[in-house]
């Protein structure tokens, strides 16, 4: 596996999510609960983690739609 698959693969905290898409987690926590923010993974009530390729992917889409 390539460190492009591996890094695919690889779930990220909020806090690492947050530095990701530089804003806050009230605005990351807003956009997760109006479905405009890719769902996280719950494994706990604790222990919440985001697929980066999912992050990026959001990101991309909102690099598309810029300007329009």
């Amino acid at each position: 596996m390539n460190q492009s698959q591996t890094q695919s693969k690889k779930l990220i905290s909020g806090k690492e999510v947050t530095a990701v898409v530089g804003f806050g987690r009230t605005k990351l926590n807003e956009l997760v609960k109006a479905n405009q923010f890719p769902q996280p993974i719950r494994f706990s009530q604790n222990f919440i983690r985001w697929d980066l390729e999912e992050v990026n992917a959001w990101i991309e889409e909102q690099k598309a739609t810029r300007g329009q």
